[in-house]
């Protein structure tokens, strides 16, 4: 008896979710998947931009790997990343020590993320690359 009330629960609960569908009017199918569009790498990004110093570089790099692909970035994978993503100018461990605390945060266990500061300076950051779009 027991599971027989939970299975009208359930039934109940599906047919509220097909009644708000139906209302809408959005038909399910036609729904973007997460994952489906394309992303920007961090290569065409940074690509022709300029930064006014190495700490910025840096939050960029941190700020792609939280925001775009959801994973943290382990602070020994900076230099990899920087190198991949062909940062002009060559990269110094002093990036990091300067960018720490003031655009991003070095966890316990190593990985990093932006802090208020980083979070901002990156969300203009990638503001200022949909205005300054080359293609017309």
């Amino acid at each position: 008896m027991k599971d027989i009330k939970e299975i009208n629960k359930i039934l109940q609960d599906h047919e509220k979710r097909i009644r708000v569908l139906e209302s809408s009017g959005e038909n399910p199918s036609e729904r973007r998947k997460p994952g489906n569009e394309k992303q920007k790498t961090l290569r065409e990004i940074v690509k022709g931009r300029k930064f006014k110093n190495g700490q910025q570089q840096v939050a960029v790099i941190v700020g792609y790997h939280e925001n775009i692909l959801g994973v943290l970035i382990h602070v020994d994978n900076i230099k990899t990343e920087w190198e991949n993503a062909k940062i002009t100018n060559k990269y110094s461990t002093n990036f990091v020590e300067r960018a720490k605390d003031e655009f991003i945060r070095i966890r316990a266990d190593g990985t990093c993320d932006l802090t208020q500061t980083g979070e901002d300076f990156y969300e203009n950051f990638l503001k200022n690359e949909s205005l300054n779009s080359t293609s017309k």
